[in-house]
This record gives C-alpha cells, structure tokens and sequence, in this order.
C-alpha cells in the first residue's frame, strides 16, 4: 500500500504542557497558534493533561506511565476537572498517597525529573497521531527533555523533519554531574543537536554552549520568544498616594527577594515617612524560604504585600493572566529577578521580561552583570544593578522614588521589538529552509 504524502502546512506539536493558564512554558507555543494559523498553516497536539484540553483543533493528552509522573500530572487533572476547592484537596491528597509508595520505589532507582517518563506514552500516542494525519514536521517546545526525546523517537522512524525548541539549556557547564538526571539530561542534548533538522534556544549563549558540548548538524537559530501587546482595556497607569513595586511570577531559593527586602528595609530605617508610601506588590505564587526569612529578619510589615495567583473570574470573565497584565500596567515600576546560581543566568532571560517591556513600565532589574539579560534592560532605558549588592539595589529604588516625588513615572516611549508575531516569522523561515534544502 503506497504511504499518504504528508500535509505540507500542517505540523505536528509535542509540548508536554500546553493551553495551560499563567505557565509560561505553555504560553510560548500557544500565543503562537494564531499566527502560524494566520499564515496557512494546521496542527496536532500532543501534550500532558496539565492544561486543558483545546477543542479548536486536533489535541491528545497522555499521561506519563511512571509513578512520579503519575502523581505529578493528576493535581493538574484535578485542578482542570473539579471546580469544588475542598473536593480538590481531596482528590489530590488520595492520589498523593496511592502513589506514594509507587513513587518512593521509583525514586531509589532513578533520580530524574518527574515527567521523564511521558516520552513512553507520547511516542506511542504520536506513532498512532502520524499515521492518522500524515504531518510535515515535528516540532517539540519547551517543557521537560521528555519532549524532545518523544520527537526524536518519531524522528527516527518516520523520518519527517525535526524542529526542537529548548527554552532553558538541558545542562550548564559548571553543573556537577550528579544521579541520572544530568545524564539524561546530556543524553538528550546530544541526539538534538545531531539529528534536529532546526534547533532552538532564546539565547546567544545557551545555543553556543551546546554547540560546543554537541556540534550542532544542521540549522540553529535563536529566537527571542516575545509576548503578545496585551489588551489592557482602556487601563492605563495613574500615579497614585503610594509608589507600587511589583514582581510578578514564581520565586526560589535561587530566585528570591532577599536582597530586595533588604535594601527596602534600610532604605525605610534611613526615611521612616517612606514606610506610609512606598509597596512592594508580589504577584502569582507564596515568598519563597529565603524570602520569608529575609522578611523575619527584616520586618517590611504593611508594606510587602502578597497577593498570591490571580485565576480565572468568573464574575468579569478575565483569565488569571489578563489580570496580571492589567495589574502590571498599574505598578509604578517592575522588579524582574535574575535567578540561578553560576552559568545559568548566562544561558537564560526570564520570560516575564518581555511581558513587563509591553506594559511600557519602568522595570528595575536584579541581575547577574555582563549577561544577555543586563544588556536587554540597558538597550531599551530601563534599570539594571547586581543582584548581590544590596547597596545597589537600595540606591536604585530611592533613585526611582525620587523620580516618582519630582516628576513622575510615566509609560517609556515606544514598543517592544519583542513579540509574539516577530518569533512566528523567524521560525517560519527557519522551516522554510528545511523545504528549501529538501
């Protein structure tokens, strides 16, 4: 029996989290969709059950077989299926403990990422997709090296060109080669970098590294992910009695507002009246450790406000992530935290950024100097100091509440060359190549 011609325009999507609100590794691809639709072309999804399900067009959630994967995937099963906040915590503290003593075996043998069993389901599940729709391309984003190790595996039987999309290096070079994980981890990297028809990293020098490490065979490219311009309707910035610093997004022990806290404090202890009129607003997650242990030893009291994630209202309709960008819009000025330890804050540029560069706002960023990060903040006027000298970072915010007293924060002029649309046309012509070459 002759085999079908693949579709030419249409593509075949592995993202192991997709359509899932506020994720950021969701988002890239999705925000996409429209463009490429724009421009011709159709798709199948295969992704985890971590968002919800699109009806739009063709997609498949599969779950990951291991027991860490298990239990990891089904709170988001829960969470998307069952609104009742009580029936939830319930549903998922009996998951957790069905799979506890599965997971605690699993994990003397094998110390990896929860989801890296999910290349077994969706290798299988992807196998049965190729045949029914006769893709052009596979293109794995984003998520857990489990993605890109389904898309290799299909690659190798099918045949059809390869795009990987890595949004964070799978390895640093100063990581300690320690348990499985970074094994596998390098494992993965090599077969992308050797059989991928086009590579992608975000940045200059997460690409180059990798090109060291595993030479690249055919076309890398680095593509700045963007954000859409949001939709603020009819918000706009006012000044108000209080000057508003706003972080936005998940925080660690490496990512965390010690310094921030800290400075704020001495700042606060050398002008007391700032206490009344000056907040700092965090947004989409709890402090991490290292933050409330900073805020313990240096009490901002009022003035630190947690408002934890914004989800979806039901009563106006707006999704969690457009109540983030309509507050962003409001904030006087925008923290983004460089966080990492070593070569990864040389290898990545946080996600938010790009939102916060749309909002038009003042952003202070807490950086690792002579990064690609510094160099963004500094190319478009906005502020960037040390994210380990609290001197700094103390004399950045007065500088900034000095300019709110005098004369203002207004919006910066201009918009962000950093969008949604612009990645969409780097990436088409990426693939375009491949054709060309074919």
């Amino acid at each position: 029996m002759k085999e079908k011609t693949p579709e030419r325009n249409r593509w075949f999507i592995i993202a192991h989290c997709f359509n899932a609100d506020g994720v950021a590794a969701s988002q890239t691809i999705t925000d996409r969709l429209p463009y490429f639709t724009n421009r011709g072309l159709e798709f199948v999804i295969l992704s985890a059950p971590t968002g919800i399900k699109d009806t739009r067009l063709p997609h498949y959630q599969v779950i990951s077989p291991a027991p860490s994967g298990l239990r990891y995937e089904m709170r988001f099963i829960i969470k998307n299926r069952v609104k009742n906040k009580t029936a939830q915590i319930i549903l998922k503290s009996i998951s957790a403990i069905f799979c506890l003593p599965f997971y605690f075996v699993e994990k003397v043998f094998l110390q990896l990422d929860s989801q890296w069993s999910w290349f077994l389901s969706a290798s299988i599940k992807g196998s049965q997709l190729i045949n029914k729709y006769h893709p052009a391309l596979l293109y794995s984003t984003a998520g857990p090296p489990t993605t890109h190790l389904a898309a290799y595996i299909l690659h190798k039987i099918y045949g059809l060109p390869w795009m990987a999309e890595l949004h964070d290096p799978l390895i640093l070079d100063d990581q300690r080669p320690k348990w499985h994980k970074y094994y596998f981890n390098r494992f993965v990297e090599r077969v992308v970098c050797s059989n991928a028809s086009v590579v992608v990293y975000f940045t200059n020098r997460a690409l180059k590294n990798a090109n060291r490490r595993h030479p690249i065979k055919n076309k890398a490219i680095v593509v700045r992910p963007g954000a859409n311009p949001p939709d603020f309707h009819n918000i706009h910035y006012t000044k108000t009695d209080k000057i508003h610093f706003g972080h936005f997004g998940s925080l660690d022990k490496t990512r965390n507002l010690e310094v921030f806290i800290s400075a704020l404090y001495e700042l606060i202890r050398q002008t007391p009246d700032l206490k009344r009129r000056i907040v700092l607003d965090v947004y989409g997650c709890e402090l991490d450790a290292v933050s409330r242990k900073a805020l313990n030893k240096y009490p901002l009291g009022e003035v630190l406000v947690e408002h934890g994630r914004l989800e979806y209202d039901p009563k106006t309709g707006k999704s969690g992530r457009q109540q983030v960008v309509e507050v962003m819009k409001c904030m006087d000025v925008l923290v983004v935290l460089h966080g990492g330890e070593g070569s990864v804050c040389y290898e990545y540029i946080p996600s938010k950024l790009y939102e916060y560069l749309l909002t038009g706002r003042p952003i202070l960023g807490l950086v690792e100097t002579a990064t690609e990060l510094e160099g963004f903040l500094i190319e478009n006027n906005h502020t960037s100091v040390d994210k380990d000298y609290i001197s700094e970072v103390k004399k950045a915010i007065e500088s900034y509440v000095d300019k709110w007293d005098t004369e203002g924060l207004d919006d910066k002029q201009g918009t962000s060359p950093f969008t949604v649309e612009a990645a969409v046309d780097k990436l088409m012509f990426a693939v375009s190549e491949i054709d060309a070459v074919a």
